[in-house]
């Protein structure tokens, strides 16, 4: 991977998933928001950097949550919605929020926190197949 994206309101969570992908070298650049209103303006206006690749995505969050990203997801540049995969990451294990996850074309896997080695196996399994 190139390019990754964390989307977490905790500071600890992101901390942990961050050290995570970095000790299995998962991708060359990790890029970090509080909020999905940040992630979401920085990739309205990405101009000429790449989009990410991944995008780890929490759903419990203040203000704008994971499944109202997932909604204005789809709005944005091409560039972003035709290379960019969602991971939700989130703490919930709600088989509601998992249906709900996988209705949005771009996520390609549900994950429970934190990250596990046999998750980033199967991230890079199925993102070498892909490519």
């Amino acid at each position: 991977m190139d390019k990754t994206v964390l989307i977490d309101d905790s500071d600890i969570d992101l901390f942990i998933q961050r050290r995570f992908l970095e000790v299995y070298n998962f991708s060359r650049q990790l890029v970090l928001y509080k909020s999905a209103e940040e992630a979401l303006n920085w990739l309205r206006d990405i101009n000429g950097e790449a989009a990410p690749d991944v995008i780890f995505l929490d759903l419990n969050m203040p203000e704008i949550d994971g499944f109202t990203f997932l909604k204005s997801f789809k709005e944005l540049p091409e560039k972003v919605t035709s290379k960019s995969k969602i991971v939700v990451l989130t703490s919930s294990n709600s088989l509601k929020d998992r249906e709900q996850a996988f209705s949005y074309s771009n996520v390609t896997h549900f994950f429970s926190k934190p990250l596990k080695q046999a998750d980033i196996e199967e991230l890079r399994k199925m993102f070498t197949q892909s490519s």
